[in-house]
């Protein structure tokens, strides 16, 4: 039969041996029902990834305006408001701005010479992030600490962190505002784009029907798969060019 060999047996009469039988023996190769049970725990891994990747960036979009009007970050009360507005939209822009360019950002990603910067673009994006939070909290008590100085100057009465930050910008100008705002919404934004730049990969390696075996080994340089197929008992098993 196909896909058997024919040996000898001890009595001299042959017996026809299943290479996927003997393959699945004790040298440690997995058996065709173990193969399917982890391709079925793989695509549960990789829908469940896929997924969360997908809603990140809305959520991420929503998050900016939430916080701020939640007062979870420390800002000066009279510009939460707008603030929230602004990076909620901005926030939108770049969701929308991010998929407008999405061929752009896919063939990039699998473009030798270019891969390299878009595989590590989402982490300077991450970084960006942190580093725009400890700049922004770092500029809001210089910013605090000046408004203090400037009344102990002109010898009116002192006012706490939070009485600054509640009501001044209401009839005064605080130093380094602009910068403050910039940070505060750069560091919204950039999370944002490292999570819809990963979302997009995903999105791209769906659009493109390509397996995760074959994205994770595969030549990733926009040309179709190159496989080889083997057939052992009925079964098909794709194995990447770049594994043998």
């Amino acid at each position: 039969m196909a896909g058997q060999v024919t040996v000898e047996q001890a009595n001299g009469n042959p017996a026809t041996v299943d290479p996927g039988a003997s393959a699945a023996g004790g040298d440690g190769t997995q058996t065709a029902a173990q193969q399917a049970d982890q391709k079925t725990r793989l695509q549960v891994f990789a829908n469940v990834f896929k997924s969360y990747m997908g809603v990140m960036p809305l959520v991420t979009a929503a998050l900016a305006p939430l916080l701020t009007a939640m007062n979870v970050l420390p800002m000066y009360g009279p510009q939460r408001k707008a603030l929230a507005t602004i990076a909620g939209m901005l926030g939108f822009l770049l969701l929308a701005w991010l998929f407008y360019v999405r061929r752009t950002i896919a063939l990039g990603s699998i473009t030798h010479g270019y891969r390299t910067l878009f595989n590590f673009l989402p982490l300077v994006l991450i970084l960006g992030s942190i580093a725009g939070y400890v700049a922004y909290a770092s500029k809001l008590d210089a910013s605090v600490a000046a408004i203090q100085q400037g009344l102990v100057q002109q010898k009116e009465p002192a006012q706490t962190r939070s009485q600054i930050l509640a009501n001044w910008t209401n009839d005064h100008a605080a130093p380094q505002m602009l910068e403050l705002e910039l940070l505060y919404l750069g560091m919204f934004l950039s999370a944002e784009a490292a999570f819809v730049m990963m979302a997009m990969r995903e999105y791209a390696i769906d659009v493109l029907g390509m397996t995760e075996q074959e994205w994770m080994y595969g030549a990733q340089d926009g040309s179709a798969p190159k496989l080889k197929e083997a057939k052992t008992n009925g079964v098909k098993i794709a194995a990447a060019k770049s594994l043998r």
